[in-house]
């Protein structure tokens, strides 16, 4: 039998008290049945070295190898257009304060204050990606935790740039990343 670990699969294996209350006794319980399965378990996936980290700090006994999720991807058209289109990912109908927490949206909120002319989309998993990619121009994706983000690798496919981190992002980080990518999009 082999796991394959993702994002807050594996941050929920070391702390999930930022978790709600009711939440709780989930994790608590996978954290156990973890520990359990770890007797039978051949090896260990990681989608990234940031999840066979805290993989590792677990404490799992059994091998870990980082092997990205095998993905589709498609390169979309560029759909011409004159104001910087920055995407954001916030995925909706889970614990919201947490969700808030873990995708930065307080960082969003300030990129947004910032920098109030520019065009923003904010997708929440269920967009279809085909009629948003032609319009992006940049991705901004500052996590408190994160894997090897699939909407990531698509934005390198189709050669968008983007600000991204796996943990301790930087308000200030991000919205200079927004700015120099304003400012090379003027110049086109």
């Amino acid at each position: 039998m082999k796991l394959f670990w993702q994002g807050t699969d594996s941050l929920m294996l070391n702390d999930y008290s930022m978790r709600k209350w009711k939440k709780r006794p989930y994790w608590w319980v996978f954290r156990r049945l973890v520990r359990m399965l770890d007797l039978f378990i051949e090896e260990h996936y990681c989608d990234s070295e940031n999840v066979a980290e805290n993989v590792r700090r677990f404490g799992t006994k059994r091998p870990i190898k980082v092997r990205p999720d095998d993905i589709d991807m498609r390169v979309y058209e560029k759909i011409p257009h004159d104001t910087l289109t920055v995407l954001y990912y916030f995925p909706t109908g889970h614990d919201q304060s947490f969700m808030r927490w873990l995708y930065g949206k307080d960082i969003f909120d300030e990129v947004v204050s910032a920098l109030p002319k520019l065009r923003y989309v904010v997708v929440n998993g269920k967009n279809d990606m085909q009629y948003v990619y032609p319009y992006v121009d940049f991705y901004l994706r500052h996590n408190r935790h994160d894997g090897a983000s699939r909407m990531r690798q698509e934005c390198e496919l189709n050669n968008i740039p983007y600000y991204w981190t796996q943990k301790d992002p930087s308000i200030g980080d991000a919205i200079k990343a927004v700015k120099d990518e304003l400012e090379s999009f003027n110049k086109v």
